[in-house]
């Protein structure tokens, strides 16, 4: 009989169980600590100035997952809809075929497909990317070109490297370097005449202390075998992170939208954008992360207090531990200290946090007026 020691489930079990009880907490009600940002309906309006009649729709669909469109040209981040158990993440997980359904109807009812030109994807956690293959395979965005994310990334997907959109592993040299403030090597990427964006290294929050899961090398042959079909089944820590990446994305016209994403947090100056990128054109709107945010010292003041944007947007704070029974049952992710977020969302040098904020359940339709 083989020993619990060489039993390579056992082995994995061992290796998860802090993230296990980490994660298996309750998680909390959003209502009664954040109903001054939250929005009631499922449309909201960001005025950024009262002036202009130019606009961006941003449609938030949980996790690190939007769209943001203006006038018929879109990028779309981190794509993910199958909310996975955290028991299942010792195994094996893959895509949820009546979520993607219901995900479909939802960004159908706000967006046309056609609109999306190309995919951001900050990093290659599951939660990240892992429903990308069946979108590809589906064509669902039949005027989608490329697919940018980090060199795990075309790896990960090798078997859909051939279903329309290129898919893309950033370059060193096409990157910004916060950890070298001279660094003036790196490449504006442009996706259409109205956008174009900039990747910036950044890194992931620790799940706990100074622990980050799914972190290892990438197995390749792991998914050369096992991802050949979109809903094939891959072992969830093999989902391993990669490089991760900020993105400063701008919407092009006589008066530029400039957007700061970023749907992992990071302890800086990771994720910073160019000093000399912000003199030249200031952040109108920021997408910071909830998740993992009392992990990193000063988080989200100290990357405010830096790029000083006039709203911003709190996404991938949801628990993606569940499947919500409705789309208004939603509580926060469990493994996050919510007092502790709150408490620093308060003493920032604000004049209302009702006002700088918004933090949209998925499923929230934004329109931005700049």
């Amino acid at each position: 009989m083989e020993s619990n020691s060489n039993n390579p489930r056992w082995r994995i079990l061992i290796v998860t169980l802090p993230f296990i009880i980490l994660f298996s907490g309750c998680s909390h009600r959003v209502s009664k600590l954040y109903p001054e940002i939250i929005p009631k309906s499922f449309e909201a309006t960001l005025v950024l100035n009262p002036q202009s009649t130019q606009a961006l729709n941003i449609l938030y669909l949980g996790c690190g997952n939007l769209v943001l469109e203006k006038e018929g040209d879109a990028i779309i981040t981190d794509p993910f809809f199958s909310n996975q158990k955290v028991l299942k993440l010792v195994g094996s997980i893959n895509t949820n075929p009546d979520r993607y359904s219901e995900w479909k109807e939802t960004l159908e009812s706000h967006l046309s497909p056609s609109s999306i030109k190309a995919g951001l994807v900050a990093h290659t956690h599951y939660d990240h990317v892992m429903d990308l293959p069946i979108l590809l395979h589906e064509h669902f965005f039949p005027k989608m070109e490329a697919v940018y994310g980090n060199p795990y990334l075309p790896q990960m997907l090798q078997h859909f490297k051939n279903e329309g959109p290129k898919l893309v592993g950033l370059q060193e040299q096409q990157i910004y370097n916060p950890n070298e403030p001279n660094d003036s090597g790196y490449e504006w990427i442009k996706i259409s005449p109205k956008i174009r964006f900039l990747a910036i290294e950044s890194n992931h929050a620790p799940h706990v202390g100074h622990k980050l899961f799914m972190s290892k090398s990438l197995k390749e042959k792991h998914f050369q075998k096992h991802l050949v079909w979109p809903e094939d089944k891959v072992s969830a820590f093999k989902w391993t992170v990669g490089t991760t990446y900020s993105f400063l994305v701008d919407f092009i016209s006589s008066d530029t939208l400039r957007v700061f994403i970023q749907t992992s947090a990071s302890e800086p100056p990771n994720g910073l954008p160019p000093r000399a990128e912000l003199q030249k054109k200031k952040v109108d709107l920021a997408i910071l992360c909830y998740a993992s945010a009392p992990n990193v010292k000063d988080y989200p003041g100290l990357i405010l207090d830096y790029i000083k944007p006039k709203k911003t947007v709190l996404v991938h704070w949801e628990d993606f531990f569940r499947t919500p029974r409705s789309p208004e049952d939603v509580k926060l992710v469990r493994g996050t200290n919510p007092k502790k977020v709150k408490k620093r969302i308060e003493v920032l040098n604000l004049k209302s946090v009702k006002d700088h904020f918004v933090m949209p359940k998925p499923g929230t339709f934004i329109h931005v007026k700049y």
